[in-house]
C-alpha cells in the first residue's frame, strides 16, 4: 500500500518544477543531529521537493504557503531522523537490501498499478524523482519492512474481539450521520427532596423494565410522562438528527438498536427512558462480509502503533537533536 503511494506522490506536478521561484545561494545549516551524523537543510529540501511542488501548485502565496512549507520541512525531517535510526538498527542486525530486492519491489509496484517498470520509472521522474532517487526511496521502504518483520511483526496479534471492536467503531461512526426517530418518557425529580428523588428513580427504572418486558411504550408515556409536549403522542419526538438532543440522551440513543429501550438517563432534574423507534438504513456490510478487510485494518493499525513505539525506543538509545 505504501509502495503504491510512492507512485502517486506529485505525479501531476512535474511540470511545476520549473515554475518554482529562483533562490539565492543557501548557506548550509544543520537542522538535526542523530548520533554523530548531521542532517543538513539542503538534504531536507531535496527530499521535500515533490511536496513543495504540490504546495506551490495548490497553496496561495503568502502566510498560508509559508506555513505549509514549514510544516512540510518538519515532517520530512522527522521522517529522515527515523530513517537514520532504522539504518543504524539494520547495520547492527546486519540487515541489507540488495539490488535484486529493489528490482523486485519496483516490479510489484508496477504490477499493482498496471504499468511496465519503464513506465513506472518515467511517471516517477515526472513527479520530480529521477530513477536513482526513486530506487533509493524504494530501498528505504524495503529496509523498513525487513526491520519491522524482524523486530515488530511477530508480536502483532489480531483477535476476533479486536475485529469486532473495529466493526463497532465503524457502526458508531456511521450512526452519528444517520437520521432516526425516538420516543421518551420524562420523569421529573423534585429539587432538594432526596426521598422523592429516590422514588422517581425507582419509577423510571420500573417504566424501563415494563417497556422492555413488552408493555406498550406509548401507553406508558401517556400515563406517566411529565413531558406535556410529547405525552399525548406517546413520547414520540419525531424525526431527528444526531446532536440535536442533550449529549447523554444522544449517546444513549446511538447505542440502541431499533425497538430497544434504554435504562433511565439523568439529565438535569429529570430521568429519561428512551426508545429508538427507527434509524435510517445502514450502508455498512455485515460483520461477516467485512471481517477479512477489518482484520487487515486492525493489523495495520496495530503495526503502526508498534512501529512508532519501536522508533521511540531507538530515539531513546541515540542522541537526537532537532534544530528546525
Amino acid at each position: 500500500m505504501r509502495s503504491r503511494r510512492l507512485l502517486t506522490v506529485g505525479l501531476a506536478l512535474g511540470a511545476a518544477l520549473a515554475a518554482l521561484p529562483a533562490r539565492a545561494t543557501v548557506v548550509e545549516k544543520v537542522v538535526a543531529v542523530v548520533g554523530e551524523r548531521s542532517i543538513l537543510l539542503s538534504e531536507v529540501r531535496e527530499r521535500a521537493k515533490p511536496f513543495l511542488l504540490k504546495i506551490h501548485a495548490e497553496v496561495p502565496a503568502g502566510a498560508q504557503r509559508n506555513a505549509a512549507i514549514s510544516q512540510t520541512y518538519k515532517s520530512v525531517l522527522e521522517r529522515m531522523v527515523d530513517e537514520d535510526l532504522q539504518t543504524r538498527a539494520a547495520n547492527r542486525s546486519k540487515i541489507v537490501v540488495d539490488a535484486k530486492e529493489v528490482d523486485d519491489a519496483i516490479g510489484r509496484v508496477a504490477a499493482q498499478n498496471g504499468l511496465s517498470v519503464d513506465k513506472l520509472v518515467a511517471e516517477a521522474a515526472r513527479s520530480g524523482l529521477d530513477e536513482k532517487a526513486y530506487r533509493t526511496e524504494i530501498r528505504r521502504q524495503v529496509l523498513e519492512a525487513k526491520l519491522l518483520n524482524l523486530r515488530v511483526q511477530g508480536r502483532i496479534r489480531v483477535t476476533d474481539e479486536d475485529v469486532r471492536t473495529m466493526y463497532r467503531r465503524l457502526v458508531m461512526d456511521e450512526r452519528r450521520k444517520l437520521g432516526f426517530r425516538a420516543a421518551w418518557i420524562r420523569v421529573d425529580v423534585p429539587a432538594g427532596d432526596k426521598d422523592a428523588a429516590r422514588n422517581k428513580r425507582a419509577l423510571a427504572e420500573s417504566l424501563a423494565s415494563q417497556a422492555r418486558g413488552g408493555s406498550d411504550f406509548r401507553a406508558l408515556a401517556r400515563a406517566k410522562s411529565d413531558d406535556a409536549g410529547t405525552r399525548e403522542r406517546g413520547g414520540d419526538l419525531g424525526q431527528l438528527r444526531p446532536g440535536r438532543l442533550a449529549p447523554p440522551i444522544d449517546a444513549a440513543l446511538m447505542s440502541l438498536e431499533p425497538g430497544h429501550v434504554s435504562s433511565p438517563v439523568r439529565v438535569g432534574d429529570s430521568y429519561f427512558v428512551l426508545k429508538l423507534l427507527e434509524r435510517d438504513e445502514t450502508e455498512l456490510p455485515s460483520f461477516e462480509e467485512a471481517k477479512n478487510e477489518l482484520g487487515e485494518r486492525v493489523y495495520l493499525e496495530k503495526m503502526g502503533k508498534a512501529r512508532r513505539s519501536w522508533i521511540e525506543g531507538l530515539r531513546r538509545q541515540t542522541h537526537v537533536e532537532i534544530r528546525l
